[in-house]
Protein backbone atom coordinates (compact mmCIF):
# COMPACT_ATOMS: atom_id res chain seq x y z
CA UNK A 1 0.00 0.00 0.00
CA UNK A 2 1.54 3.35 -1.03
CA UNK A 3 2.11 5.60 2.09
CA UNK A 4 0.93 9.60 1.99
CA UNK A 5 1.94 12.85 3.37
CA UNK A 6 -0.26 13.75 6.93
CA UNK A 7 0.24 17.32 7.15
CA UNK A 8 -0.16 18.72 10.64
CA UNK A 9 -1.14 22.48 11.13
CA UNK A 10 -2.68 25.14 13.11
CA UNK A 11 -6.73 25.04 13.06
CA UNK A 12 -8.18 28.04 10.94
CA UNK A 13 -11.68 29.23 10.40
CA UNK A 14 -12.04 26.77 7.32
CA UNK A 15 -11.50 23.77 9.63
CA UNK A 16 -14.43 24.90 11.64
CA UNK A 17 -17.23 22.75 9.95
CA UNK A 18 -15.04 20.63 8.18
CA UNK A 19 -14.07 18.56 11.40
CA UNK A 20 -17.52 17.60 12.54
CA UNK A 21 -18.58 17.13 8.34
CA UNK A 22 -14.96 14.67 8.00
CA UNK A 23 -16.11 12.70 11.18
CA UNK A 24 -13.10 14.37 13.54
CA UNK A 25 -15.63 15.47 16.11
CA UNK A 26 -18.45 13.57 16.57
CA UNK A 27 -20.99 12.58 19.25
CA UNK A 28 -23.55 14.79 21.46
CA UNK A 29 -22.60 18.58 21.46
CA UNK A 30 -21.51 20.08 24.38
CA UNK A 31 -23.62 21.30 27.03
CA UNK A 32 -25.75 24.78 26.11
CA UNK A 33 -23.63 24.97 22.84
CA UNK A 34 -23.01 23.46 19.24
CA UNK A 35 -19.55 22.34 18.20
CA UNK A 36 -19.48 24.84 15.92
CA UNK A 37 -19.65 27.52 19.46
CA UNK A 38 -17.33 25.30 21.12
CA UNK A 39 -14.66 25.36 17.95
CA UNK A 40 -14.77 28.94 17.37
CA UNK A 41 -13.99 29.43 21.23
CA UNK A 42 -11.00 27.08 20.87
CA UNK A 43 -9.92 29.30 17.93
CA UNK A 44 -10.17 32.54 19.65
CA UNK A 45 -8.24 31.13 22.27
CA UNK A 46 -5.75 30.58 20.03
CA UNK A 47 -5.64 33.72 18.55
CA UNK A 48 -5.61 35.28 22.55
CA UNK A 49 -2.39 33.11 22.96
CA UNK A 50 -3.53 31.12 25.34
CA UNK A 51 -4.04 27.76 23.12
CA UNK A 52 -2.32 26.57 20.34
CA UNK A 53 -5.06 24.10 18.10
CA UNK A 54 -3.50 21.57 15.76
CA UNK A 55 -5.31 19.72 12.77
CA UNK A 56 -3.72 16.86 11.02
CA UNK A 57 -4.81 16.33 7.41
CA UNK A 58 -3.87 13.99 4.34
CA UNK A 59 -5.87 13.82 0.59
CA UNK A 60 -9.05 12.39 2.34
CA UNK A 61 -9.63 15.47 4.46
CA UNK A 62 -8.91 15.91 8.96
CA UNK A 63 -7.80 13.03 10.06
CA UNK A 64 -8.10 14.20 14.12
CA UNK A 65 -7.03 16.81 16.60
CA UNK A 66 -5.33 18.11 19.41
CA UNK A 67 -4.40 21.49 21.22
CA UNK A 68 -2.27 22.55 23.72
CA UNK A 69 -3.34 24.65 26.78
CA UNK A 70 -1.21 27.32 27.78
CA UNK A 71 -3.76 28.85 30.05
CA UNK A 72 -7.69 28.21 30.96
CA UNK A 73 -9.99 30.65 30.60
CA UNK A 74 -10.66 33.20 33.87
CA UNK A 75 -12.80 31.06 36.04
CA UNK A 76 -11.40 27.70 34.76
CA UNK A 77 -8.21 28.42 36.14
CA UNK A 78 -6.19 25.23 37.23
CA UNK A 79 -2.45 26.11 37.66
CA UNK A 80 -1.79 22.34 38.52
CA UNK A 81 -2.91 21.56 34.68
CA UNK A 82 -1.48 24.51 32.73
CA UNK A 83 -0.03 27.54 34.64
CA UNK A 84 1.00 30.01 31.49
CA UNK A 85 4.68 29.55 32.30
CA UNK A 86 5.97 26.05 32.63
CA UNK A 87 2.87 23.70 32.57
CA UNK A 88 0.78 22.83 29.98
CA UNK A 89 -2.33 21.10 28.89
CA UNK A 90 -2.83 18.22 25.97
CA UNK A 91 -6.79 18.31 25.37
CA UNK A 92 -9.40 17.47 22.92
CA UNK A 93 -6.99 14.45 20.97
CA UNK A 94 -9.85 13.15 18.72
CA UNK A 95 -8.79 10.99 15.72
CA UNK A 96 -11.46 10.46 12.85
CA UNK A 97 -13.05 6.46 12.43
CA UNK A 98 -10.39 4.77 10.68
CA UNK A 99 -7.42 6.63 11.18
CA UNK A 100 -4.49 5.43 12.14
CA UNK A 101 -2.97 5.56 15.03
CA UNK A 102 0.08 6.92 14.23
CA UNK A 103 -1.63 9.82 13.26
CA UNK A 104 -2.54 10.15 17.33
CA UNK A 105 1.36 9.81 17.66
CA UNK A 106 2.17 12.33 15.42
CA UNK A 107 -0.54 14.88 16.98
CA UNK A 108 1.43 13.97 20.39
CA UNK A 109 5.02 14.36 19.30
CA UNK A 110 4.14 17.85 17.90
CA UNK A 111 1.98 19.04 20.94
CA UNK A 112 5.61 18.04 22.87
CA UNK A 113 7.67 19.51 20.12
CA UNK A 114 5.79 22.82 20.95
CA UNK A 115 5.90 22.59 24.52
CA UNK A 116 9.66 22.71 24.53
CA UNK A 117 10.13 25.22 22.26
CA UNK A 118 7.77 27.01 24.60
CA UNK A 119 9.97 25.91 27.79
CA UNK A 120 6.69 23.60 28.96
CA UNK A 121 8.47 21.58 31.40
CA UNK A 122 5.32 19.88 32.37
CA UNK A 123 2.58 18.49 30.07
CA UNK A 124 -0.82 17.48 31.45
CA UNK A 125 -3.69 15.43 30.41
CA UNK A 126 -7.23 14.49 31.27
CA UNK A 127 -9.44 11.40 30.86
CA UNK A 128 -12.18 9.96 32.18
CA UNK A 129 -11.84 7.28 34.33
CA UNK A 130 -13.60 4.82 32.23
CA UNK A 131 -11.92 4.88 29.16
CA UNK A 132 -9.34 2.46 29.87
CA UNK A 133 -7.60 1.92 26.17
CA UNK A 134 -7.50 5.95 26.12
CA UNK A 135 -5.39 5.73 29.82
CA UNK A 136 -3.41 2.91 28.90
CA UNK A 137 -2.27 4.80 25.84
CA UNK A 138 -1.37 7.76 27.84
CA UNK A 139 0.70 5.96 30.14
CA UNK A 140 2.47 4.58 26.62
CA UNK A 141 3.46 8.30 25.89
CA UNK A 142 4.49 8.38 29.01
CA UNK A 143 2.13 10.02 31.37
CA UNK A 144 1.42 9.05 35.09
CA UNK A 145 -1.78 9.75 36.87
CA UNK A 146 -1.23 12.77 39.30
CA UNK A 147 -5.13 13.72 40.61
CA UNK A 148 -8.39 12.46 40.31
CA UNK A 149 -11.60 14.77 40.17
CA UNK A 150 -14.95 13.78 40.51
CA UNK A 151 -17.33 15.27 37.75
CA UNK A 152 -21.60 15.04 37.93
CA UNK A 153 -21.38 12.07 35.70
CA UNK A 154 -17.83 10.62 35.43
CA UNK A 155 -14.66 10.48 37.92
CA UNK A 156 -11.46 12.36 35.92
CA UNK A 157 -7.60 11.27 36.02
CA UNK A 158 -5.46 13.79 34.93
CA UNK A 159 -1.58 12.64 33.58
CA UNK A 160 1.55 14.09 33.48
CA UNK A 161 5.09 14.17 31.61
CA UNK A 162 8.06 15.78 31.99
CA UNK A 163 8.84 17.34 28.88
CA UNK A 164 12.24 16.63 27.59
Amino acid sequence: MPSHTVFIRLAGAGDIERLVRDGVITGPSPKNESWTQRIVKWLSEQQAGRRLFFVAEDRTGLLGMVQIVFRFPIGYEDPEAANGRDVAMMEGLRLREGALPEIGNQLVSEVQKVALKREVRTLTFCLPMNNPRAIRQAKNWGFEEFRLMPEPEKMLAFFRKSVD
